[in-house]
């Protein structure tokens, strides 16, 4: 009877879960086609993918049986676990493997890589997080080259550490598309770099690489995309003043550094539709405008010539010079170290430009003539600065001084010569008070200037508030195309201005 018993038990259980699977077939998840329904956990992000695939593969039957079937699910290895290890490397049969070791301890992670050993030829992807202790033990697992190699991250976490032996694969490359280095110092270049595209070195203080070593892996790595230099640029250059090295693959290239110098640039020849980064920390009363300019603005074929430039100035500093095909990004903390901070233009980018914004009030200057702050208003000061610009056709001054400008657009400042900026046609001013700005002087210089044949075609003034009455802007419509006089977040229309004179 007990055995009958059982038996029904056991007829039951079947029945339900035969039940209970065609229930779940009648799911609208069930629905979606078994190849497609296997390829939705590859969309996810890597870190939710790795924290919830087991917990998936336990939802149901179907499930477990689709996932556990799709072998590129199970290729990111850590060793941390050596049962899952195990369980990871038989479900993913042959797929390309990603693996991903951190410790502080090789012998924490050492069950777990005698599974991955014997599997080595299969990585495509390694990433290593710990010191230098963790790659010895490694070097003679991957002594040889491994040709479905990918991606390379080293990040050693001691500084400073001694250079690693760059005969790890061989010393050969030839499968690598992404190289990241980071505290890890190596004699770079290594073999066959034809296929990189992507490479990043942080943290290698500048007496452990040199411009020629740089210059050599980017010449060997002709195909590079995007570059990152972290804190591991020299300050100078041990390469010959004419050795210039094309990337002609170039899509970025981010600088970030303590020094303000333009010693890789000098060397580099930046391609059309490149982007270009630099941030700095500087601390000086000249700003480093001119050191991160290479010695010959063709180098920098992606901007030249500059017909943009963007100055602005705060806690941080931010700079951006921009040209028919590309940009230059600066960014720095400037940190005055007494007396007046001053912004130094070259010469070069000022000719050809057709925008200049500015904000903030640091002084200008194009080699020692420098414009005032806004406590102490030189007429002719920005004279010297527009006078250059011949192409110039918008001008944004953002709070700061805006009457010196003002001033040196009017042509009476110079009633021999012609109006400066003959191109002109925008003008916008962000103002806060009053006090740097005059409504007064503005409507003479518009006024002049038309008689002069240089008349302004859009003039914006934001930021008056309830400072002046709308008539008094309303006025400079005799001198300009457009005036936008906007107060609060609603600014208002011509035809909202009273045409009897009432403010």
């Amino acid at each position: 009877m007990l055995l009958q018993v059982g038996a029904l038990e056991q007829d039951a259980l079947e029945v339900l879960g035969l039940v209970r699977s065609m229930k779940n077939d009648f799911a609208p998840i069930s629905r979606i086609p078994p190849d497609v329904f296997s390829l939705i956990p590859e969309y996810l992000e890597k870190d939710h993918l790795d924290e919830n695939l087991i917990t998936m593969t336990h939802v149901c039957r179907y499930w477990r049986e689709l996932l556990i079937a799709r072998s590129t699910l199970w290729v990111r290895l850590d060793c941390a676990n050596p049962d899952q290890t195990r369980v990871y490397i038989e479900r993913s049969k042959s797929a390309p493997l990603e693996l991903f070791l951190k410790s502080e301890d090789m012998a924490y992670l050492e069950d777990g890589f005698h599974s991955v050993a014997p599997h080595i030829g299969r990585l495509k992807s390694l990433t290593i997080v710990g010191p230098m202790d963790l790659l010895r033990s490694l070097a003679p697992h991957v002594s040889n080259p491994l040709p479905l190699l990918r991606e390379l991250s080293i990040n050693l976490t001691y500084n400073p550490t001694p250079p690693f032996d760059s005969a790890l694969f061989n010393g050969d490359l030839s499968s690598l598309h992404s190289l990241r280095l980071t505290g890890a110092i190596t004699h770079l270049p290594w073999n066959n770099l034809s296929k990189i595209t992507t490479f990043t070195l942080s943290r290698v203080s500048e007496d452990k690489i040199s411009i020629t070593q740089l210059l050599d892996f980017f010449e060997d790595a002709h195909h590079l995309r995007d570059v990152v230099l972290d804190k591991s640029i020299p300050t100078s250059s041990d390469a010959p003043l004419e050795r210039v090295v094309p990337l002609p693959c170039l899509e970025g290239l981010a600088i970030y550094s303590d020094a303000a110098h333009s010693v890789l640039l000098n060397h580099l020849s930046i391609p059309a539709g490149a982007s270009l980064l630099q941030r700095f920390d500087f601390r000086g009363v000249e700003s480093p405008l001119l050191d991160f300019l290479p010695k010959t603005l063709e180098n920098l074929g992606h901007i030249f010539p500059v017909t943009s430039v963007n100055l602005c100035f705060g806690r941080e500093s931010h700079v951006e010079l921009g040209g028919p095909n590309g940009m230059l990004h600066m960014h720095g903390h400037w940190t005055d170290s007494g007396g007046r901070p001053s912004f130094v233009l070259d010469r070069r980018i000022l000719r050809s430009l057709s925008r200049f914004i500015l904000s903030g009030t640091r002084r200008l200057a194009i080699t020692t003539y420098e414009s005032p702050t806004t406590a102490q208003i030189d007429k002719s000061a920005p004279y010297h600065i527009l006078s250059r610009m011949k192409n110039l056709r918008t001008v944004r001054l953002n709070q700061c001084n805006n009457l010196p400008f003002i001033l040196a657009l009017d042509p009476i400042q110079n009633p021999l010569r012609p109006a400066l900026c003959p191109k002109l046609e925008e003008l916008v001013l962000y103002v806060k008070d009053l006090e740097s700005f005059n409504i007064k002087e503005l409507m003479c210089m518009a006024e002049r200037r038309v008689l002069m044949g240089t008349k302004l075609s859009s003039i914006t003034i934001v930021g008056l508030g309830e400072l002046l009455s709308g008539e008094k802007v309303f006025k400079l419509k005799e001198y300009v195309t457009r005036v936008d006089y906007r107060v609060g977040e609603k600014p208002p229309r011509w035809d909202d201005v009273p045409e009897d004179g009432e403010d």
